[in-house]
């Protein structure tokens, strides 16, 4: 038994313009059977397998067993009352489609983060070493950032992508000195790195860290917008800080 697989954007829309040439076929006055046939193939073969969908490959190949028999030449005229054995599974498929696509979101990223990389979320940019380093809540705050990214909602992605790079810090600094931080608030590690290590006696994994304060006190105004260039560059600030922490964990 075939694996079921799952029907991906770019296949919907291919679905549907099958399915337009099929209807615009059988609205002719005069309906070749090859014009029928080539339609029916592609949803027999490339259908079968998708979950939710396979209904309609099942249902094609069956119309094609039924009626290769009766028109055997492509140029054959179709009898227009074998057209409703055609017109009536269409409606259903194209309720299934109109199901489908409610169920979808479709979004244009605005970034200029490679968008298929994002959709991999923070292992597309880190080797399996520095992304085993990360722990899950990190992992998760790093595919949300990314996510945001996707659709648009770049305060929230760069809130995610700030909140991890805090998380990340705590860590390192309580490697380094031994010293526990307890639990923190909002910046508060940001704040204690800044103080316990000034500027210009900060070891490299910190050299980010008056940027990260910097958009950590601008998104912390509540009428603060980030635009897709901010949200873009701390994302990839925080990929950066994930690979330095990683390179000094050794």
């Amino acid at each position: 038994m075939a694996e079921k697989r799952v029907l991906e954007p770019y296949l919907l829309i291919l679905v549907g313009e099958w399915i337009a040439a099929l209807k615009n076929a059988l609205n002719q006055p005069t309906t070749s059977w090859g014009s029928v046939r080539g339609c029916l193939e592609w949803f027999s073969v490339v259908l079968k397998d998708k979950t939710g969908v396979e209904f309609i490959g099942e249902e094609a190949e069956t119309s094609l067993i039924v009626f290769k028999a009766k028109y055997q030449q492509d140029s054959a005229h179709l009898d227009p009352n074998d057209k409703p054995e055609f017109q009536y599974p269409l409606s259903r498929w194209e309720g299934r489609l109109r199901e489908i696509s409610k169920g979808w979101i479709l979004s244009y990223p605005e970034t200029h983060i490679d968008a298929a990389k994002l959709t991999e979320g923070p292992k597309a940019f880190l080797s399996d070493d520095e992304f085993n380093t990360l722990e899950p809540l990190e992992r998760q705050g790093l595919n949300e950032a990314a996510s945001s990214l996707l659709f648009n909602n770049f305060t929230s992605a760069e809130f995610m992508a700030l909140r991890t790079a805090e998380s990340l810090l705590k860590r390192w600094y309580e490697k380094r000195t031994g010293r526990k931080l307890g639990r923190t608030t909002w910046g508060q590690v940001l704040d204690k790195l800044n103080q316990e290590f000034p500027k210009g006696e900060r070891p490299k994994e910190l050299l980010l860290l008056d940027y990260l304060r910097e958009r950590r006190n601008e998104i912390a105004h509540p009428e603060a917008l980030s635009n897709s260039v901010q949200a873009s560059t701390t994302f990839f600030n925080v990929i950066s800080l994930c690979k330095s922490l990683h390179l000094k964990q050794g």
